[in-house]
């Protein structure tokens, strides 16, 4: 069984990645495993006659055809395979067979035993096998993407076969299989019959049974891009995503629901389209990373569009598919997640009044597209999808689920204009109510209509990370009258156009409650540098209407609150005016929180701006009113909250990606001493900031934004004649106010707790590094400078001193909780931090023996290197046998894995560490061959080369 799927399996990936024409031999295959796919989580039956046989086989022997020689097997093996068999229900020969791979696995995987790792290969055989699904479904040529291969016999192949399994019920055997085949009721399974293992099993397991669901769901979403579902395969979608959705512990839906839920979008999407075969294919998954498409590009003869007179026929969208569809919709069941309901509802308004010209007595459905938005709508549709399910990872990696959802978000807006109309007037009406109770001091209604503001952060949430550059938010600027005399020949399309408009009317009469959320979306829409830019000129051109979304407005208020809340002296140097003496807090003027909220608003609307657009950086950086440098770095030294002291960091560090900027920002921390001690203190204004606000509340945001602001500044500062005298006093900050108090710290978020540390060390390594290639050269030169900052690191790290110490608890630390197996949020911070210690180490370790390699007479000198006292000091015995345990997470971490080998390896070439390096080595016979078994595959792994092999991982 393990055999027969990976071969497949590598036979479609190379079909996917070579190209080569598909012989007679890869048909066979793939064509004897037909019934295999049709039934991925079915197992061939248990056979009578099979058991009599294994039963006989300690005194018989056994032999049959995938054994080639007749073997006596003991009765413990036996017990173990029936054992197997009883557990799956599944044939006694392939119970037998797992068994077998599950002891030749054992040197692989010394910590658990043969019976073990037979679950585990079962699970993982039937990963392969849904995975094999989801890339015959890739080869398909359809409405959305080209095929994965480029051989026409191959892709002929493919889909005859496709159709086949289509034939035999495929959809409905795979949404039969996802209710039948649940996370919970495997583990249940395994837990009562003590089929689960330590933690790396169990971890091993669980991610099988997640990516077996996850491929078998794909699968549907891919053959519902490209091909029309039928009655059945929709109504079976439906029926599953109303009984048997799910919502992770995290609040995020399920990988599986949500490829169902893109399935039903595409599915309804061209079960009501007229198919035009010049189309098909039009969308390549390889080339096409920028295409924009909706509803109204799949029906390209849209009355919205032109007045193009079409020619349908009844058979071309099945009424009683409407019908069945409306039925389900429209009735007061309710689902399992009823939000889930409201998207069905909206999407289904949605294409009823895209395709209401094409529908038999299309007409009629003028009142269910009306009913079913305002119920969609009623039920919190858009904080449903903004909370629950965009936020999925997915969104991050299927291109053609982003796109349908984009689809969606778009064609709300040019569809249903009467709906977002109808959802602004009760937003305005929510903003007076709103008013009307904070001036009479009453409580707010729990009634409040938010829906439009729902809608604004949901697109700002949606397209405010382009992680697969596809650059979708650009669609909302192409119409925009900004941009008019940059335009290309070709005019905008008119849902261009309506995009464009919606963009604008928005922010037209804003009230201050919708004020907020409409810069939330504006700086979602400005995600590339285009539409970053458009944004720019958006705000730029408002000036003449003069409204307070208006750039000469904006940095005007900053300006004003800069004067208004500026202390006597800065706040370096009259601490007492900030943190404490006889002043109360209630007497201290500051900015209304309302206000506070808006600010941080707009200062993340520049920030996303000047870190997209360089011409726009520059423009606000140049510009003589705005006066960004006084305004921003003045209002540092005010009284403000340091909810807003972190938007202004976060703002400043975008404007660093121009050097000539940063420099400038250099020269202003030095003039206003911003991290210098104040007075009758030896600690900077900001590190009592910290104490005084954020260690009580456990949450850290103004500290992370100081860190991102500090960290591309002394990065492109070390290049230049860097001022020691700025860089010590931060260097200071950076290890005494923050990562040394790392320990005695609480923290809300260990994700945040990675961040912070993970934000240091980058700036720490970059300086230890600038401050070993100057030694080379002040070496080669024979020139002697005043002790620097970077050179105070290195003799800490190579005389074990304070920082040493916290670096080598820190390790210990991490992998105590990576040692745990269990996925968590904060985990690849935890992993990053980890391999810059580990590298800053390595770094002081080679660079200081170099040195003193290539001057003898240098003044250079130390007792042990970092690695030399990780291996021989006795205090952190275990620290070295956790490090080389890290070589053994290369399946989870393989960067940090091989950062853990490099420091194996470096003890290794060491002489004198040989004997010291013996003692540290497991005695453990399995502890041995965990070490033997990851050095090995870290030696094996090879990153995939991203620019080929992308779309095949993906799938």
């Amino acid at each position: 069984m393990f055999d027969t799927f990976n071969t497949l399996f590598d036979i479609l990936r190379s079909l996917l990645t070579s190209n080569e024409p598909i012989d007679n031999e890869k048909v066979q295959i793939i064509t004897s495993n037909k019934s295999n796919l049709l039934n991925i989580t079915s197992n061939s039956p248990q056979n009578p006659a099979q058991r009599n046989i294994l039963l006989r086989a300690d005194i018989d022997g056994i032999q049959f055809d995938s054994l080639n020689e007749r073997r006596k097997l003991p009765r413990l093996f036996i017990d173990e395979c029936f054992a197997i068999s009883d557990l799956f229900q599944l044939n006694e020969y392939d119970s037998l067979l797992l068994l077998i791979e599950g002891e030749s696995l054992q040197s692989n995987y010394p910590d658990c035993t043969r019976g073990l790792l037979a679950v585990q290969l079962y699970y993982q055989s039937k990963e392969r096998l849904s995975a094999c699904l989801a890339y015959l479904m890739a080869c398909l040529n359809g409405r959305t993407f080209q095929s994965l291969i480029k051989i026409s016999k191959s892709i002929e192949f493919s889909t005859n076969f496709i159709n086949e399994l289509i034939e035999q019920r495929l959809i409905e055997n795979i949404i039969e299989q996802l209710i039948s085949f649940q996370i919970r009721n495997e583990e249940q399974k395994l837990y009562s019959k003590a089929g689960l293992g330590n933690v790396k099993h169990r971890r091993r397991v669980q991610d099988s049974i997640k990516h077996i669901r996850s491929f078998q769901a794909k699968s549907i979403f891919l053959y519902s891009c490209q091909i029309r579902l039928t009655q059945s395969h929709l109504l079976s979608i439906i029926n599953y995503l109303a009984k048997y959705s799910t919502i992770q512990d995290d609040g995020i839906i399920d990988e599986s629901t949500l490829y169902l839920l893109g399935a039903f979008l595409y599915g309804i999407t061209l079960a009501l389209t007229i198919l035009n075969d010049t189309n098909i294919g039009s969308s390549s998954i390889l080339t096409s990373k920028h295409q924009q498409f909706s509803l109204q590009e799949d029906q390209p003869l849209s009355p919205l569009e032109d007045n193009t007179t079409i020619t349908t026929t009844t058979s071309s969208i099945d009424p009683d598919l409407i019908t069945a569809i409306r039925d389900i919709l429209s009735n007061d069941e309710r689902w399992i997640i009823p939000e889930l309901k409201a998207v069905c509802q909206l999407a289904w308004a949605i294409i009823l009044r895209a395709r209401s010209h094409t529908l038999p007595d299309g007409h009629v459905y003028s009142e269910d597209i009306e009913a079913l938005a305002d119920t969609a709508v009623e039920a919190h549709v858009f904080a449903f999808l903004s909370e629950t399910v965009i936020k999925s990872s997915l969104f991050q990696q299927e291109e053609f689920l982003i796109r349908r959802f984009h689809m969606f978000f778009v064609d709300f807006i040019y569809y249903l204009p009467f709906k977002l109309k109808e959802l602004r007037v009760q937003a305005e009406d929510t903003a007076r109510m709103i008013e009307d109770c904070e001036r009479a001091r009453k409580p707010l209604p729990d009634n409040l209509q938010r829906d439009y503001e729902y809608f604004l952060e949901l697109l700002s949430t949606f397209y405010a990370n382009d992680h697969m550059s596809l650059h979708l938010s650009e669609e909302f600027w192409i119409a925009a009258d900004a941009l008019a005399g940059h335009r290309l020949m070709q005019s905008p399309t008119q849902q261009q156009v309506a995009l464009a408009n919606f963009v604008e009317s928005a922010g037209g009469t804003l009230s201050a409650y919708l004020y907020c959320h409409y810069i939330h979306m504006l700086a979602g829409i400005s995600s590339t540098q285009s539409s970053a830019h458009a944004c720019f000129e958006l705000l730029r051109f408002a000036k003449d209407t003069g409204g307070p979304t208006c750039w000469n407005r904006i940095f005007q208020a900053f300006l004003l609150y800069r004067n208004t809340y500026r202390p006597d002296t800065l706040l370096n140097q009259q601490p007492q005016t900030s943190f404490g003496g006889s002043t109360s807090p209630s007497a201290i003027k500051t900015i209304a929180p309302k206000e506070v909220t808006a600010l941080i608003a707009v200062l993340n609307l520049i920030e996303v701006i000047a870190s997209q657009d360089e011409v726009s950086r520059i423009g606000f950086f140049e510009h003589p009113q705005w006066q960004i440098t006084g305004a921003f770095f003045g209002l540092l030294s005010c009284r403000i909250s340091l909810d807003l002291k972190a938007a202004l960091f976060n703002t400043l560090s975008a404007f660093t990606k121009t050097s000539e900027i940063a420099m400038h920002f250099w020269k202003i921390i030095g003039e206003i001493d911003l991290f210098a001690p104040m007075e009758n203190s030896d600690m900077p204004a900001i590190a009592y900031e910290i104490e005084e606000f954020e260690v009580p509340s456990q949450k850290y945001t103004f500290l992370k934004s100081c860190l991102k602001f500090l960290q591309p500044i002394i990065s492109q500062q070390l290049k230049t004649n860097i001022d020691m005298r700025t860089l010590g006093y931060c260097v200071v900050f950076l290890v005494n106010h923050v990562l040394l108090k790392i320990p005695t710290r609480t923290f809300k978020s260990i994700q945040e707790k990675w961040q912070i540390i993970e934000l240091v060390l980058i700036i720490l390594n970059d300086i230890v590094t600038n401050y070993f290639s100057n030694q080379i050269i002040e070496n080669d030169h024979n020139e002697t400078k005043f002790v620097s900052p970077g050179e105070l690191l290195v003799n800490d790290l190579l005389r074990g001193g304070i920082l040493n110490n916290l670096l080598t608890t820190l390790i210990t630390d991490g992998c105590e909780k990576l040692f745990e197996y269990v996925s968590f949020i904060g985990e690849q911070e935890l992993s990053r931090s980890l391999i810059l210690i580990m590298e800053l180490l390595e770094s002081v370790t080679i660079s200081s023996q170099q040195i003193l390699q290539t001057d003898k007479s240098s003044s250079f000198t130390f007792c042990q290197t970092p690695i030399e006292r990780i291996v021989t000091d006795t205090n952190t015995k275990d620290l070295f046998p956790n490090i080389m345990k890290l070589i053994d997470m290369i399946d989870y971490f393989p960067k940090l894995a091989n950062q853990a080998l490099s420091i194996f390896a470096k003890t290794l070439s060491e002489d004198k560490l040989q004997k010291p390096f013996l003692r540290l080595l497991p005695k453990d016979h399995k502890e041995k061959a965990l070490l033997r078994n990851g050095i090995v595959r870290c030696l094996e792994f090879t990153e995939p080369d991203s620019d080929n092999n992308n779309d095949i991982d993906d799938t």
